[in-house]
């Protein structure tokens, strides 16, 4: 008599780990243990720079807080004239607010009679569960009385107003062109106030378009219920975490028409839901910008040479003009097959701005000793 047996999941595997659980806290192990200028808090997965308790003394620390599964953001970009601490959650899930609470702790001298702390700022993408967490941390640690200014960072011109609505954007890459400015400044002793006008300031003029071939699956040892794309199909705008994009194109563009599309996103002031760059039109004013080109895991170096040199051709057809240029593997969503454009418009020649054009290519162009930023 045949016995009916239940079926289990397939198992897969999709990553080189050994367990979902520790795999954070193993790859920051190993990331601090061959660089002598980082630290580890495995407690509360804080990496940091390892002369923080002398730098906090005189100088504005920078936290960057974010779920795992995007590295080297931000364990790659903590260093000299860059960030003070990183914060790690689990993957794709925000640190805890008690975890923010100790990393703000750890970036503040102990208090003194003659003199006061220079302050922290606090920068994550925004994403509800880092924006409620960072909230809560911060509402402690102002009642405990720390000094810390918080800047949230939505990127990604995908997501429409309409469709933000309070919302807003979700975070992309943004973050990390504030941050390389607004660290180079706490580097040099600038106060917490205009280092943080400053991430601000860069925040508002950036914007982030990323495409992807599929979703990411997760790293839990069995066949993840991912919405897979259909064949000779990429999703324009796909988020981070594999959220809905803007639009799924069938068949797959060539580069140059993929591109075209991807930059005028950026830069169509026309297109009222999503013109969030503020370009005046005036090219001699404000045509300057800083172009990255990020994979989102398992895009190579070559491919993104060539979505590079695309990206500068179709923003000089434009009237821009391409300043600086990094390309890499900056933030990810594990090893998702796909890439993103981020755009900074430089400040305008006329002036009445934060910063300087001049101002703001010297902070870009500061050398940071860092694990992973291209120089």
């Amino acid at each position: 008599m045949a016995t009916a047996t239940q079926s289990q999941p397939a198992k897969e595997i999709f990553h080189f780990i050994n367990s979902p659980a520790t795999a954070i806290h193993e790859a920051l192990t190993g990331l601090t243990e061959h660089n002598p200028f980082l630290s580890y808090s495995p407690a509360h997965k804080i990496v940091y720079r390892s002369d923080l308790e002398e730098f906090r003394k005189d100088h504005v620390t920078t936290i960057g807080c974010a779920g795992g599964g995007h590295e080297p953001m931000f364990s790659g970009f903590v260093g000299h004239n860059f960030l003070s601490a990183y914060v790690s959650g689990s993957i794709f899930a925000s640190p805890t607010a008690a975890q923010m609470f100790e990393a703000i702790v750890m970036c503040t001298p102990p208090p003194s009679p003659d003199r006061g702390s220079p302050g922290t700022l606090l920068v994550v993408g925004n994403y509800t569960g880092d924006i409620l967490n960072a909230g809560l941390a911060i509402t402690r640690a102002t009642a405990a009385g720390y000094n810390v200014r918080f800047v949230p960072v939505g990127d990604d011109v995908a997501v429409g107003r309409k469709k933000g609505g309070k919302v807003g954007r979700r975070g992309l890459s943004g973050h990390l062109v504030g941050l390389k400015c607004a660290c180079a400044m706490a580097e040099r002793g600038v106060g917490l106030e205009k280092v943080a006008e400053v991430m601000e300031s860069i925040a508002r003029n950036v914007g982030t378009v990323g495409v992807a071939f599929d979703r990411v699956a997760l790293p839990n040892a069995i066949l993840t219920e991912v919405q897979t794309l259909p064949p000779d199909t990429i999703e324009l705008g796909m988020g981070a975490h594999g959220e809905p994009g803007l639009q799924q194109i069938s068949p797959v563009p060539s580069p140059m028409e993929l591109t075209k599309r991807m930059i005028t996103l950026l830069t169509n002031m026309e297109d009222e839901d999503r013109a969030f760059i503020p370009f005046s039109g005036d090219r001699e004013d404000d045509g300057e910008v800083v172009l990255l080109v990020n994979s989102l895991g398992s895009t190579s170096d070559e491919a993104l040479a060539r979505f590079a040199e695309l990206g500068i051709q179709e923003l000089e057809s434009q009237g821009f003009k391409v300043s600086r240029l990094t390309l890499g593997a900056l933030v990810t969503s594990l090893k998702m097959s796909g890439f993103g454009f981020t755009l900074w418009r430089l400040p305008a020649s006329k002036g009445g701005e934060v910063l300087s054009r001049e101002e703001a290519l010297d902070l870009w162009d500061s050398h940071v000793d860092v694990v992973a930023w291209r120089q």
